[in-house]
């Protein structure tokens, strides 16, 4: 995702989210964010390695053939 994409999913999430917290899951709205998110995540793809301990997570490295990060641009 590039990164206006990614801002405007950042938001979509928070609302999603809220309406799931006070179970609005059926509602139009949510099944209206759901689909966006849906649509958002289609072009991603790739291998996130996390490690879970005592409920906190943590990302231990990440790629994905498709990145859009370039290590000779760097």
């Amino acid at each position: 995702m590039d990164r206006e994409v990614r801002k405007i999913k950042q938001g979509l999430s928070l609302k999603f989210s809220e309406l799931v917290y006070n179970g609005f899951w059926h509602s139009p709205e949510c099944e209206f964010l759901r689909e966006c998110i849906g649509r958002s995540q289609e072009p991603v793809l790739g291998t996130v390695r996390l490690s879970v301990f005592k409920g906190q997570v943590y990302i231990l490295g990440r790629e994905s053939p498709r990145s859009l990060y370039n290590e000779e641009l760097v």
